[in-house]
């Protein structure tokens, strides 16, 4: 549900770590007059970044009441404990006499006699700035600047009461006139000034974010879905006008793909870009959250228009195949969402694996990507995949993912998850012959399930075992449930492709493998830090470079001083190179032993040996036929 995509966070990451080293069931409680509760926000009274919140319960008949703010969201699979950023609770009786309130723990408060409630009061930071957001994922974070912009993933700043995640919420939000409201959330009423918002339940307060800005956005149909993206940019750099055509493509295609899966009747893409100091703040990371009709993306606004196009094809193509699962298709976990437990479902190798499987493959089913591009992609998620425990089972790993060592291979879902499926998909193609994958499974669980009827996190893999064949049950046993590594050529031989010898192409010039690059901070006689070549691939050799130089100025930029504050410097000086087209001209100086030299060259196109999936030479018709089949649903 979760999906992050940063070239600069390696980077910025990886020079901070040299540096230093040199998405359970409901409670039973008290049930209160009216089942809704009025939440009022005013955008227009903003101090210190900050927001006072009120949420109207009314009385509850008698006792205790117990009011939450979420520890976990959907979505992201940690602990954010948005209580972190609340402060000041107090609860008055209708007469506006206070009432005792106790903060028990980090997201937890009580208030003694409920029987005289009528309304609590609390003041909200958000997390873009402050010591205490930074480890709270941007695109489920809190944006608040006066007079500009507000992200109101809400979970940050509404919370909920003891048996209550039920209840209905009335948001009234007052707003500055020149603000826009952008959000999937139900509508009552609009004012220039005023917005009222109906959530059915605690879980449209968390699946419904809402962004105000200034207008900027475009809207388009996909057949009876309609799409709104709408764009914050700082300085006006990026428009949402700019993306519509390539949204509309890529969306137009998903929808082909999906057939009658996706029910949705409308989906929301809310934009908001960072500066270099918030995205510095957050350590790098960007990318977008999922929710069931719409998602939030964060990226930084210094990238260029074209790479911005290209990730935000990756992740909205993701997030929006979330409209299938777990929208449709989901677990009592997920309908009945714990959100002080993290009580997980073992599913997630749908959950995200599907989605991130199918974020590939309708690529290139639609004609939107070659079949080199998509061996690429499954090569590449093979060999990230090894970087996590491969004996650890999917389903364990699942049900514990907010914990660790679990947590810590929580990337693995968006690899092995989708290679699962991959695998999947390829068993079924040839059992039924071609004629059916397992996008046919889950839209017959689509179906059969939908938005409002969860199934039983334990009976899905019967399930699905049942409507397809035993083959699939024996690979759920032995890949998912069990410990043992997929072996993945077994499963691509049966299409006629292998995996062998190859070049890999890396994102960068300035890489020796996907995850490495070609310098490294070491200590100097002066007791400071250069940046030392630790390693070469092709470009970098004819270009000049010996292991063992001394960089000193990168592309004409003099490199600066290796100190956490010049974090941000380094991460750009070099992140730019990302983007660097294969005929640019670039210019290197390096100190060689200590002589001075300058290294001219084009960029060109760096690779590094690896294991590839390619096509066998001499796959037989059937296999073709199955690759066929498998590849582009005929």
């Amino acid at each position: 549900m979760l999906y992050s995509l940063s070239k600069y966070r390696f980077l910025l990451l990886l020079f901070i770590a040299l540096l230093l080293q040199s998405c359970g069931g409901l409670q039973n409680a008290l049930t209160k007059k009216s089942n809704i509760i009025e939440a009022h926000i005013d955008l227009t009274s903003v101090a210190n970044d900050q927001l006072e919140i009120e949420l109207n319960p009314g009385p509850f008949p008698k006792g205790e009441v117990t009011f939450y703010m979420p520890s976990v969201i959907p979505g992201t699979y940690e602990y954010s404990n948005f209580g972190r950023f609340v402060s000041d609770v107090k609860a008055f009786d209708k007469n506006n006499q206070p009432l005792e309130v106790v903060r028990n723990e980090t997201n937890t408060w009580t208030i003694a006699n409920g029987k005289k409630l009528d309304r609590i009061t609390y003041t909200v930071d958000d997390t873009f700035d402050g010591d205490e957001g930074s480890d709270v994922y941007p695109m489920g974070g809190t944006k608040i600047e006066k007079d500009e912009v507000f992200l109101l993933n809400l979970h940050g700043m509404v919370g909920y009461f003891k048996g209550g995640k039920e209840w209905a919420y009335h948001v009234t939000i007052d707003s500055p006139s020149d603000l826009v409201p952008f959000s999937s959330m139900e509508r009552i009423s609009h004012t220039a000034t005023q917005d009222v918002f109906r959530a059915g339940r605690y879980f449209n307060i968390i699946d419904d974010p809402i962004l105000y800005t200034n207008d900027d956005s475009v809207s388009f149909s996909l057949e009876d879905i309609e799409v709104n993206f709408a764009v914050y940019s700082p300085t006006g750099t990026h428009k949402a006008a700019d993306f519509k055509e390539t949204l509309e493509e890529m969306m137009q295609a998903q929808k082909r793909f999906l057939g009658d899966a996706n029910a949705t009747k409308s989906y929301d893409i809310l934009l908001l870009l960072m500066t270099m100091e918030e995205l510095q703040h957050y350590g790098g990371m960007q990318g977008a959250l999922e929710h069931h009709t719409s998602t939030t993306v964060v990226f930084y606004e210094g990238i260029d228009a074209e790479s911005l196009k290209e990730y935000l094809v990756d992740v909205v193509s993701h997030e929006f195949f979330h409209t299938l699962t777990p929208l449709n298709v989901h677990s009592e976990q997920v309908h009945y969402f714990n959100y002080n437990e993290g009580v997980m479902s073992q599913h997630l190798w749908m959950y995200e694996g599907t989605t991130e499987y199918f974020a590939n493959l309708f690529q290139i089913q639609q004609g939107l990507i070659d079949e080199a591009n998509f061996y690429s992609r499954m090569s590449e998620k093979i060999s990230r995949s090894k970087r996590y425990d491969d004996t650890l089972p999917f389903t364990e790993m699942s049900t514990n993912i907010v914990d660790e060592p679990y947590a810590d291979n929580y990337g693995n879902v968006y690899q092995k998850g989708a290679l699962i499926n991959m695998c999947l998909d390829i068993i079924i193609r040839e059992q039924s012959g071609g004629a059916r994958g397992f996008l046919d499974v889950m839209q017959a669980l689509a179906k059969k399930y939908g938005v409002a009827t969860p199934f039983t996190d334990s009976e899905l893999f019967d399930e699905i075992v049942a409507m397809t064949y035993p083959e699939v049950g024996t690979f759920f046993n032995t890949y998912v449930q069990g410990k043992t590594p997929i072996p993945y050529t077994t499963f691509l031989e049966k299409a006629g492709i292998t995996i062998s010898d190859t070049d890999q192409k890396l994102p960068s010039i300035i890489m020796t493998t996907p995850q490495q690059p070609f310098i490294a901070p070491q200590p100097n006689e002066a007791g400071t830090m250069d940046l030392v070549v630790t390693g070469l691939n092709n470009r970098l050799s004819e270009i000049g470079f010996q292991e063992g130089d001394v960089l000193r100025v990168f592309n004409g930029a003099e490199i600066p001083a290796l100190t956490q504050e010049n974090m941000g410097a380094l991460n750009m000086l070099f992140g730019v190179s990302f983007d660097w087209k294969p005929d640019q001209e670039v210019t290197f100086e390096v100190a060689r032993a200590g002589t001075p030299k300058t290294l001219r060259g084009t960029v060109g196109v760096a690779v590094a040996p690896a294991k590839g999936i390619t096509a066998m030479d001499n796959a037989t018709p059937t296999q073709i036929a199955l690759r066929n089949a498998w590849l582009y649903g005929k």
